[in-house]
């Protein structure tokens, strides 16, 4: 049905079958003035009027063709094919219609006819199968935004891998969303002035949009980090939690993370649940230190007995079946000792030194080089008491019977053969580990009655008189004993604001339940509420020290910053992103 536009704006539809001359009678009855000027153009198939919406020609028969007919043949539909040109438009600006009629130009076909085909095609997969178009369309933004990447193309990725600051980053990844913004609008644009005006607006949406963008990385992965890891733990905490955690040591998440006010509120939330941990932890800390000595279990009278019988048998066992044989070294060693012993010693503690020297050189002569393990053991046991008597009131001399037993230890150890030359040198070091133990044991309060050894107390023993490799890292127990003090360490028991704003919010919610429950003026309501309220930190604390909320609370996992490559990608995706619904946005 054909429709003319009149001369007063009106557009008026004509039947299909009213004659030209008709048409044109009516309209200069109507309009005499105008009649002159109003003279229908001929379509270009020769019909006259405007175009119903839908309708093209078509080149091969020379008759209009309804496209949105849906039993036209020519047109391109299902669900590939509506995903296929999503991703087309996605990642080709918006510019896969123009381009695929284009392409049809040197086999023959006609662009304006193709044009129509393609954009009815891309209607109809809109309509009929939208998460199938759109999703291509954003899939091909993606591939578009990832490619620029890839290729070196985009000046956020190049922002990013100079080691620009974020406000620099930002200005970068706005000029890339304007330049993506400004293609996706041009090609959704019609007509020169409609794709420059769509290059404009969508180009400004998207400056917009990629000047955000690494802002709201940067934001998000904080606030990942944040939600993943709540208490961020230094290095050297986190590698000290692991170790004692290998020790079998268990420690609390404040602990491990070492937030103070994570520990004040297990400490006075988790009640009984804190305190069987703390229990544990001492005795499995105690634990770890005895085993350093062939030991287990705590440090208790009895545990330290057996301990140091162990270590005595089996120096008699491996001693009964070696001998002792004097070497060079042996030589040197003892006389060593005597020479830097005699210049401080009186004369009688010379004679003394110089008459225990001489007895263990007969003894090794009459042996003829060698001495019995027996005896070996014998002159030990006297070295070592005279050491321990002497130890208070006349340090030197200590220092020098233990100059000659340690000579004779060593000469013992390189007589040993075969298996027992391992043994023997793992019991010696054993037994220098349950001197450090014995000294650990010393210290007074409820838990060294106990048999319990705190990580200050092992510290204060491995360092004594052996100061340099305990700092060094050069003693069995330096590892433990650092590792639980920096961890294990107790909190300030009272006083403290942390401890006291702890208390202070336990105690607020019964005042707020008996607050609530007296406005109604009824007592028993009043203390119904105060009880209930009484009753949220105990519920609190259970969930606190819970093994879930425990392992959520100590989570470390996602500490590290996001990397330059995860940035890059995750910005040229958005940027693309934001590009395509610029695009879709500044276009009608």
């Amino acid at each position: 049905m054909p429709i003319v536009k009149m001369p007063d704006g009106t557009q008026v539809r004509f039947p299909d079958d009213m004659p030209r001359e008709q048409i044109r009678d009516m309209i200069a009855s109507k309009f005499p003035d105008a009649a002159q000027k109003v003279q229908p153009q001929a379509n270009r198939d020769g019909t006259y009027g405007q175009v119903p919406e839908g309708m093209v020609l078509n080149p091969a028969t020379g008759q209009m063709e309804d496209m949105r007919s849906p039993a036209n043949p020519n047109i391109p539909q299902g669900g590939a094919n509506a995903l296929g040109l999503g991703i087309g438009q996605g990642a080709g600006f918006n510019l896969l219609d123009e381009a695929a009629a284009g392409l049809t130009i040197p086999f023959g076909g006609n662009y304006d006819y193709n044009l129509a085909r393609m954009r009815e095609a891309e209607r109809r997969a809109s309509e009929e199968h939208p998460v199938a178009y759109y999703g291509g369309q954003v899939g091909g933004a993606i591939g578009t935004g990832i490619g620029l990447a890839k290729g070196g193309l985009s000046a956020t990725n190049a922002a990013i891998n100079s080691g620009a600051r974020l406000p620099a980053v930002a200005l970068a990844s706005g000029a890339e969303g304007a330049a993506l913004g400004a293609g996706y609008g041009f090609g959704a644009g019609e007509g020169g002035e409609g794709r420059l005006q769509g290059a404009r607006d969508a180009g400004v949406l998207g400056f917009g949009v990629g000047f955000a963008t690494p802002y709201a990385i940067h934001g998000a992965s904080k606030a990942f980090q944040k939600v993943r890891s709540p208490f961020a733990a230094s290095p050297e905490r986190t590698a000290a939690a692991h170790f004692l955690e290998g020790e079998g040591i268990p420690l609390t998440a404040g602990q491990k993370t070492g937030s103070r006010g994570l520990r004040y509120a297990e400490s006075e939330l988790g009640g009984g649940r804190t305190a069987d941990i703390m229990a544990e932890q001492g005795r499995a800390f105690t634990d770890a230190a005895m085993r350093r000595a062939g030991g287990s279990g705590l440090a208790d009278e009895d545990s330290l007995r057996a301990l140091q019988s162990r270590l005595s048998k089996g120096f008699e066992g491996i001693s009964k079946r070696n001998n002792m044989t004097a070497d060079g070294d042996l030589l040197r060693d003892m006389l060593g000792t005597l020479q830097e012993y005699n210049k401080v010693l009186p004369s009688e503690q010379k004679q003394i030194l110089g008459g225990v020297v001489q007895d263990v050189g007969e003894r090794i002569k009459a042996g003829g080089g060698m001495m019995s393990g027996s005896e070996y053991q014998s002159i030990r046991s006297r070295l070592t008491k005279r050491a321990f008597n002497a130890r208070g009131s006349d340090n030197e001399l200590a220092d020098a019977y233990r100059g000659i037993r340690n000579a004779l230890d060593s000469a013992m150890e390189r007589s040993v053969s075969g298996v027992d030359a391992g043994v023997w040198k793992e019991l010696r070091r054993q037994y220098g580990n349950s001197k450090v133990l014995m000294k650990a044991a010393k210290g007074g309060g409820e838990e060294a009655a106990l048999g319990i050894i705190s990580p200050a107390r092992l510290r204060m023993a491995a360092s004594s008189g052996n100061g340099d490799a305990y700092v060094l890292g050069n003693t069995d127990f330096s590892q433990l004993a650092k590792a639980g003090q920096a961890a294990m360490t107790p909190l300030p028991d009272s006083g403290t604001a942390s401890r006291l704003a702890t208390r202070g919010l336990m105690s607020l919610p019964a005042g707020m339940g008996a607050i609530a429950g007296g406005a109604t003026g009824d007592v028993m309501t009043g203390l119904a509420g105060a009880a209930a309220g009484a009753a949220v930190p105990k519920v609190a604390g259970k969930i606190l020290m819970s093994d879930t909320a425990q392992r959520y609370l100590a989570n470390q996992i996602a500490r590290s910053p996001m990397t330059a490559e995860s940035r890059t990608l995750l910005n040229a995706l958005f940027n693309a992103q934001g590009g395509l619904m610029a695009g879709r946005l500044a276009t009608p």
